[in-house]
């Protein structure tokens, strides 16, 4: 099947991290077998919006494409361009944070598209006789980083954005768990030199650990102020527990983010916030462990640190039903079928 994936590569505007809906979109399809094609809608809207839009419907009209993918963000595209992208391919809107979107944003585009994929469980089933059109496709694990016999020497991590409320939760786990975070707002940044080896590279290291990172050089600092996707991958699979935070960055919601599925090869221990429909995914205690409170978060970080057993045989869980449940092959396969083209 020929495909155009349409989304952006440099992860929030960063040059230095990549997208994650790049790899979920783009390639895992290409490991799928499909043959893909990429348009950063983002990279392109340098020229003007209006130019963007014009060059999208180019490629819509000669491609050939069984399906074009828009992994939805703002207003990059009207409903004038996808009307006229539907004469020419089936056009799909692949959401993110319905919870929160789709009043002021989703649901008055849904009939743009002629399909609209929608991360949200709730949402479809409260929207879906409304919109014929809706599919739903939760978050997935993409299967390209197998961290189950990765040896773990980070007892206890985050590895992300710092927004909103985790800051207060990150700094207080710090505290009471031994923490340690990584990414924008952390205060805490992977070290450039990692893997390498010399003795010149160790007063490098050396020089990065002990230097507050405020002093550090400028550039450096926000070249890595935003990891890259590859980099927190590998940060997962050599944590034993993971803190997964899931506040909505609006702060009123608990959501389900794109992490849950993203960890599930790591051979890491996912300690969550309870969130609406996450059991439907995973078995809480079984195959991940949930938390009502920070406090009720230190407790069991604390408890399956020191009890090694019990932590393997729920990581392995939760590896066993992310392979054969919540892998992105999974997902986009059933869209397809969904859509009539499988």
């Amino acid at each position: 099947m020929k495909l155009l994936v349409t989304t952006f590569y440099h992860y929030d505007g960063d040059p230095n991290g990549i997208e994650p809906q790049f790899y979920y979109l783009c390639k895992v399809p290409e490991a799928m077998g499909h043959t893909v094609d990429f348009f950063d809608f983002n990279y392109m809207m340098k020229a003007g919006v209006e130019r963007m839009r014009r060059l999208f419907l180019s490629m819509v009209r000669g491609g050939n494409y069984d399906a074009v993918f828009i992994a939805t963000y703002r207003d990059e595209f009207d409903q004038e361009t996808i009307e006229e992208a539907k004469k020419h391919s089936v056009i799909m809107a692949w959401n993110s944070d319905d919870e929160f979107k789709w009043e002021k944003y989703s649901r008055d585009r849904a009939a743009w598209y002629t399909y609209m994929v929608t991360n949200s469980a709730t949402v479809f089933t409260e929207q879906k006789a409304a919109h014929p059109n809706l599919l739903h496709a939760q978050w997935a694990c993409t299967g390209f980083w197998d961290g189950m016999n990765t040896p773990k020497d980070i007892d206890f991590s985050f590895v992300g954005h710092a927004y909103g409320p985790r800051r207060e939760q990150t700094r207080y786990l710090k505290r009471a768990a031994g923490l340690v975070s990584f990414g924008r707002g952390t205060g805490k940044i992977p070290s450039p030199y990692e893997g390498q080896t010399g003795l010149k590279v160790a007063i490098k290291k050396l020089y990065w650990d002990l230097t507050p990172k405020f002093m550090l050089p400028h550039d450096l600092v926000e070249h890595l102020s935003t990891i890259h996707f590859d980099e927190v991958n590998k940060l997962w699979n050599r944590s034993r527990i993971s803190f997964t935070p899931l506040d909505s960055s609006s702060g009123n919601v608990m959501q389900i983010k794109s992490r849950i599925f993203d960890q599930g090869l790591s051979g890491t221990l996912m300690l969550s916030h309870r969130a609406p429909t996450l059991d439907d995914y995973y078995e809480p205690d079984k195959e991940y462990v949930p938390f009502d409170s920070i406090e009720e978060c230190v407790d069991k970080a604390r408890f399956y640190l020191r009890n090694e057993a019990a932590r393997r045989k729920i990581v392995e869980a939760y590896a066993d039903r992310t392979r054969s449940e919540h892998l992105w092959s999974h997902r986009i396969e059933r869209v397809l079928r969904e859509a009539g083209l499988g």
